[in-house]
């Protein structure tokens, strides 16, 4: 420890053991409690000053390694982005994820020969994925986790698209 830390404690020291006596002598404490105080404060500033970071050995934070990272298209990367990506800080599915499963549903819909953007057409729509589902992806408001995995659900039902001999039957 440098002299001045030393300088600190003795300080501390003599500033506490002069405190503790005024404590006693004005019969504020006994004689247990000053002592105690006295030496609680005076550890206190020996611990101060020992992890105090002196100009002397003061070193720079050093940083952790670094590993290299192989980004490869569809591994493990995208998927992380993707599930820290799915839910905003309310606790809600974000727009992306929301304009993503809409753009799904579409494209699914499309292939059943529906336009999802027609309006004479959402009778058929409403059949293949339900009145309720079809409305919530209408529906401007932030869904929760439960409301999406149904989308999800009604979309996956949905399948491929029918083949022309499924046309016929």
């Amino acid at each position: 420890m440098s002299t001045w830390n030393w300088r600190r404690i003795t300080t501390v020291t003599v500033l506490a053991a002069l405190a503790a006596t005024g404590l006693l002598l004005w019969q504020i404490v006994d004689p247990g409690h000053a002592i105690a105080a006295a030496a609680l404060t005076t550890a206190l500033s020996i611990l101060w000053s020992a992890t105090e970071p002196t100009t002397q050995t003061a070193t720079s934070d050093p940083e952790w390694p670094r590993n290299p990272v192989e980004a490869r298209a569809g591994g493990r990367h995208d998927v992380s982005d993707l599930g820290w990506s799915v839910f905003g800080r309310d606790g809600h599915v974000t727009d992306r994820v929301v304009h993503r499963i809409r753009a799904l549903a579409a494209d699914r819909l499309r292939a059943h020969g529906i336009d999802p953007s027609d309006p004479a057409a959402e009778p058929d729509a409403e059949r293949l994925l339900g009145a309720r589902v079809l409305r919530q992806l209408k529906s401007r408001q932030p869904p929760t986790a439960r409301t999406v995995k149904t989308w999800l659900d009604a979309i996956e039902r949905l399948g491929a698209a029918p083949t022309t001999e499924e046309h016929r039957a």
